[in-house]
């Protein structure tokens, strides 16, 4: 049998192409020369040619290849005169001179505006124009008037222009105007950004005063809803939060998920590992909705929904798993919107009770010439917290060295006589391939040397970040593009063995057939490659030995060979670690950290492809018949390679697999508006959506190598070591769905929908349909026409939801499996499986109610959200022990419920706002409460920990994730049992320790930008919540802590828990403790039994998990103007500096306590050998041409 995949080796970046890619890239090179060519340009510098042409034919044309915007009396310019100019690149003040020269017109360039006025000067009568003059019947009219806001302040550049025509003009700096209408009947339309507009009536005024409002309006978020069309933030029911491309990017981090982070009330995103490039991250909305299905929300790119998977991602060893949603490059990502509420997710059905994420990447503009940005990042990673080891003691029990000994409870390395060790070179020694020194049985223990720093110094260094990133935009009248690359490459803070490298390309096209038809792509294709290192709880990961290790052990010469006399021949390839010094055995007990870091592989290759297409067809105004298809597949493939001599693969084992999903996503809908007079209006949507998900799952595992260093091949392996295995699921869904939106008096707004869905997982005698329905409704108080005018309320909307959303059944649970195993007739039959399925299965329903209000004050300076939030999930799917007289041990069905309820704050305020200078405060507060309230007389439900030492349960009346283990015996007024010594009584059972759910989380953060400065800071905060420290549990027990590394001298007879008494005076190793009792001696005795993580009293080592992080803080200079951006012909650079996890509060020390074991499963605030968070200084250019 051979080897099922091929693994070559990293690339930087894939040069021998895949099929799929070679049309990409032809596809993206034809599409970008075809829409490339009739692109205009926003551009200050404009080439111009022309001869003998029209003022008006040029000034349209400036409008079409920049920005600007020409407003002018119609009298004034003469737009009729032939003019000749040829210009290349030229600047707008230096073209309109050329072109108003020995004219009587002047110009006046603010901002985008140019506003053309006839020469106060050399005033001549103006010439007749074709297109602007009106009929000589009109009688002319000049009016004058001052623009002031509400304060009475003018408001420079305020656009003035007659009502159905294009004659206007805009006030100069103090807010003053002059305009020629046609009548005193005519009507004037005043503008100006951030002020809504106001038509006045000229009558027989002469002079007009005119205050503008600042509009709310104007302030209107855009949200994305679930079917990924846009709409405004005020005038919806639902809760969502939004996070923006610069938050995203400006973080600086390598994944999309991680970059969320504490950027949205009711969403918590933790990484599984601070180390480990790459690595997945947990996330979840609004608590717990689920306990045997997938904890991750539905993510939704451009509308079509894609995979996070995370196969393998909560397991307790092994490596950290990838978050498949990484896979996209975020400096593609125009904007987030996390969709928190049911109501706002329904649409989706079962797929949508852990809330849903929508993905808008970036696109093009129309009207616009090429545009091009290069960005580079540079960034250094240094490990920022671990757990430290004491230095005084060495290798030993009861005092005495001893190099056997699995302990650091030797003798002090001080009181060595120094000098090399006395060793017995008679018999058998090892020889190190690294220096090439031997190694020979100790007789006695001499040398003072210790070995920490240079252990950590062997296995960590700075890890790094490279970044490159190309983007292209653009468009004509008829299309829009946009274009990307990425390339990133990241090196982990282990010396070997973890790195990660992700290239991406994009291409996001829309194109305009026609008035009726427009159609548009959104592709990507992305190649990660990445290596990862053993960890955790695993004899063969990297710090569970390290960690364990005595300091005076030299973990230099890891591997070579041992010789068990002078004249033998060596063992080749033999592991030395601290448990087996001179690799006498095959059996190390546990890795050395080198062997782990430079002799096991971990590698994996994913092949992943988005494409979304959608065709839009408006046969007439009000109608909108939308079709899109969708399609998301990756390729993973993965290897594991332990040599031979690896702890816990002493034979050597080979693991090769290659995991597979496709999606395939269409949806048909149909759009409408319809009003019924001026105060009620609506809109109605029909949908039907169809999905499939396969899932494949292929490989093999061998064990014992024929040829221990043979290749890493199938054939290595007699085929009873040979172990194949295939796994496939196919999950279709059908749904129906409808939207009635529905506007009154454009201030009280309803939504209703309802989702009719059907899925291959529901059991066969279930309703074949289930029904998801929502409503929303918001009401625009600040209409009031009391409030209307308030100078401290700006907006106010008051709102309220309700939803229904649910989880899948897992495929194939509707029946009775049958499983691969043993039978009289040997390997290979099928057995019944010991779980019975159900023919009734349901999904999971989670139903929740919200309020919230939303406000903006003191003319929108200051805006705030507060919303609370209840949901009950019913049916919830679990495996219930049945009797065995049925012949199954469980019985997979619909028998829990569980609750959230909880309240979040988002605050924004800006605290000074002026043309140069702006600082925002920004804050948001979520506290969420939990709780299981039935699992059908099942006791608990694990769902994450370490089975048989500490595990993380769901338990009827209890959080979602409380630790269970065992327990302090409490007296009956609730004190600790104490034995006749004074140490506590373990209590024999188990029971919850624990509960490492906060008790509120916050994020705050601060913007300040003064001209082309900017300053960006974020903190988070969690608190309450119990941690369990695991490593350190352990780490007392083999003594090499630094807790346990202390010297005490005595001031009174102490006892330990042997019950032998220590008299004052002395000084010995150890710690003074009073457990209620008076003050023990807590030494060896006690941390190898009872104060041991691997003793019978687990509650010791649970502890207050609050922490405050310095999360990001960012420093950013933007040069957009000046001789340099001219003469290089740029439009900006930008520059900016990012350091994140900058600093940590918490009481824990040694570790991160938002990292986790279990990685993204619902069990947190668990830490056992888990690979050390870092901290990060990131340097990055941006150029746009």
């Amino acid at each position: 049998m051979k080897k099922l995949f091929n693994y070559r080796g990293y690339l930087q970046f894939p040069l021998k192409l895949s099929l799929k890619m070679k049309l990409t890239v032809l596809l993206t090179i034809a599409a970008l020369f075809q829409i490339q060519a009739n692109t205009y340009s926003q551009n200050k510098k404009i080439s111009l040619d022309f001869s003998n042409t029209s003022v008006e034919t040029i000034i349209h044309e400036i409008e079409a290849l920049s920005e600007f915007k020409f407003l002018l009396n119609r009298k004034d310019v003469d737009l009729n005169r032939k003019v000749s100019i040829k210009v290349e690149k030229q600047k707008i003040e230096n073209i309109l001179s050329k072109l108003f020269s020995n004219t009587d017109v002047d110009f006046e360039i603010l901002n985008k505006q140019i506003v053309l006025r006839r020469s106060i000067a050399n005033v001549r009568p103006s010439p007749k124009l074709d297109v602007f003059e009106p009929s000589k019947e009109s009688t002319q009219l000049q009016i004058t008037g001052t623009i002031k806001d509400q304060d009475g302040t003018p408001l420079p550049g305020a656009n003035i222009v007659e009502k159905g025509t294009t004659n206007g003009t805009q006030a100069d700096f103090d807010g003053n105007f002059t305009l020629e209408v046609v009548s005193q009947s005519a009507t004037l339309i005043v503008s100006y950004l951030g002020f809504a507009s106001k038509e006045v009536l000229v009558n027989d005024q002469s002079h007009i005063l005119v205050s503008l409002q600042e509009s709310a309006s104007g302030l209107e978020e855009v949200v994305v809803t679930a079917l990924g069309f846009k709409e405004s933030s005020d005038k919806t029911g639902s809760t969502s939060s939004k996070i923006t491309s610069d938050r995203i990017t400006g973080s600086g981090e390598s994944g999309l998920l991680n970059a969320m982070g504490a950027k949205a009330s009711g969403v918590y995103i933790s990484k599984s590992s601070g180390s480990d490039p790459g690595g997945g991250s947990f996330i979840q909305i609004r608590g717990a909705s689920t306990l045997t299905g997938s904890s991750q929300p539905l993510f939704i790119i451009d509308g079509i929904p894609i995979s996070n998977s995370a196969i393998g991602g909560t397991s307790i060893n092994g490596v950290i798993q990838q978050s498949r949603v990484n896979d996209i490059n975020p400096n593609d990502i125009e904007s987030i919107q996390i969709l928190k509420g049911a109501s706002a997710a329904a649409l989706w059905g079962s797929r949508a009770a852990n809330g849903v994420v929508m993905i808008t990447t970036k696109s093009g503009q129309f009207n616009e010439k090429m545009n091009i940005s290069f960005k580079t990042s540079y960034s250094i990673d240094e490990v920022s917290t671990m757990h430290q080891k004491q230095n005084s003691y060495g290798q030993g029990v009861g005092g005495v060295f001893n190099p056997s000994s699995p302990g650091a409870w030797g003798d002090k390395i001080s009181d060595r006589s120094g000098g090399p060790d006395d060793v017995n070179r008679s018999g058998g020694y090892f020889e190190g391939y690294t220096s090439g020194n031997l190694y020979y049985p100790i007789l006695g223990k001499n040398s003072k040397e210790t070995f920490t720093d240079k252990q950590l110094d062997q296995i960590f260094n700075k890890g790094y970040l490279t970044e490159q990133s190309l983007n292209v935009s653009g468009g004509n009248s008829d299309s829009q593009y946009f274009f990307s690359l990425g390339d990133l490459y990241q090196k982990g803070v282990f010396r070997n063995s973890s790195d990660y490298r992700r290239s991406s390309i994009r291409l996001n096209a829309e194109s305009r057939l026609n008035d009726v038809f427009k159609v548009s792509v959104n592709a990507m294709y992305s190649k990660v490659k990445s290596d990862r290192i053993q960890r955790s709880n695993n004899v063969a990961g990297i710090l569970l030995g390290y960690y364990r290790m005595p300091a005076d052990f030299d973990i230099t010469d890891y591997k070579g060979g041992y010789y068990s006399s002078s004249s033998a021949s060596p063992i080749i390839n033999r592991q030395r670690s601290y448990r087996n010094y001179l690799g006498a055995s095959n059996n190390p007990i546990y890795n050395n950290p080198l062997w782990t870091m430079n002799e096991q592989l971990n590698p994996n290759d994913v092949d992943r492809y988005i494409i979304g297409t959608e065709l839009s067809i408006s046969p007439i105004k009000q109608l909108e018949i939308i079709s899109r298809l969708g399609i998301d597949n990756y390729t993973d493939h993965r290897e594991t390679y332990f040599p031979v001599n690896s702890a816990g693969f002493l034979g050597g084992s080979y693991r090769d697999e290659l995991i597979k999903e496709n999606q395939v996503n269409f949806d048909l809908i149909g759009k409408t508006q319809f009003s019924l007079g001026d105060s009620f209006s609506g809109s109605l949507i029909l949908g039907f959506n169809l999905n499939d998900k396969k899932y494949l799952e292929l490989g093999g595992q061998i064990a014992n190598f024929l040829i221990p260093d043979g290749p890493m091949d199938f054939s290595n392996a007699i085929s009873a070591e040979q172990n194949p295995f295939d796994s496939e699921t196919h999950i279709r869904t059908s749904r129906g769905y409808s939207i009635l939106g529905l506007s009154l008096f454009e201030s009280v707004f309803l939504n209703m929908s309802i989702a009719a869905e059907s899925s291959s997982t529901f059991g066969e005698l279930s309703d074949s349909t289930f029904y998801y329905p929502s409503a929303d409704i918001a009401w625009q108080f600040s209409d009031l026409n009391f409030i209307r005018e308030s100078s401290i309320l700006s907006f106010g909307k008051l709102r309220a939801s309700y939803g229904v959303v649910g989880v899948q059944p897992s495929p194939y649970r509707s029946s009775t499996l049958y499983v691969p195993g043993n039978s009289l007739y040997g390997n290979g039959a099928y057995l019944q499986g010991s779980s019975l399925g159900s023919a009734t299965l349901n999904p999971e329903r989670k139903t929740e109610y919200e309020a919230g209000l939303d406000l903006r004050l003191f003319r929108n300076r200051l805006k705030t959200s507060f919303t609370y939030y209840k949901n009950n999930i019913d049916d919830l799917l679990l495996s219930v022990a049945v009797p065995a007289s049925t012949g199954f041990s469980s019985s997979y069905k619909n028998a829990g419920s569980m609750e959230n309820k909880g309240f979040e704050i988002d605050f924004g305020y800006d605290l000074i706002k002026s043309k140069d200078l702006l600082l925002s405060l920004n804050f948001n507060f979520n506290k969420n409460r939990n709780l299981v309230t039935d699992l059908a007389g099942t006791q608990s439900v694990q769902v994450g920990g370490i089975g048989g030492f500490m595990t993380i349960d769901a338990v009827e009346g209890y959080p979602v994730g409380v630790f269970r283990g065992s327990h302090y015996e409490r007296n009956s007024d609730g004190t600790i049992s104490l034995d006749v010594n004074g140490f506590p009584i373990a209590d024999p059972s188990t029971d919850i320790i624990g509960d490492p759910n906060p008790d509120w989380r916050g994020g705050f953060g601060a913007d300040l930008m003064y001209k082309g400065f900017s300053l960006n800071v974020l903190f988070e905060t969690f608190v309450g919540g119990d941690f369990y420290e695991g490593t350190k549990s352990v780490m007392y027990n083999f003594g090499t802590h630094s807790d346990v590394g202390n010297d005490v001298t005595l001031t009174s007879d102490l006892v330990n828990y042997n019950g032998i008494v220590t008299p004052s005076g002395s000084t010995v190793r150890g710690n003074i403790k009073n457990f209620g009792g008076g003050d023990v001696l807590l030494d060896e005795s006690f941390y190898t039994t009872l104060g041991s993580g691997f003793g019978s009293l687990k509650e010791q080592f649970v502890s207050d998990g609050s922490w405050t992080r310095f999360k990001e803080l960012s420093l950013g200079y933007l040069l957009d103007s000046g001789q340099f951006i001219d003469y290089l012909g740029l439009k900006s650079v930008k520059f900016q500096l990012t350091g994140r996890n900058l600093f940590l509060w918490t009481s824990l020390k040694g570790i991160d306590p938002d990292s986790n074991h279990t990685q993204v499963s619902l069990g947190r605030g668990l830490d056992y050998f888990d690979n050390p968070a870092t901290r990060t200084y990131m340097f990055s250019a941006e150029i746009n041409f």
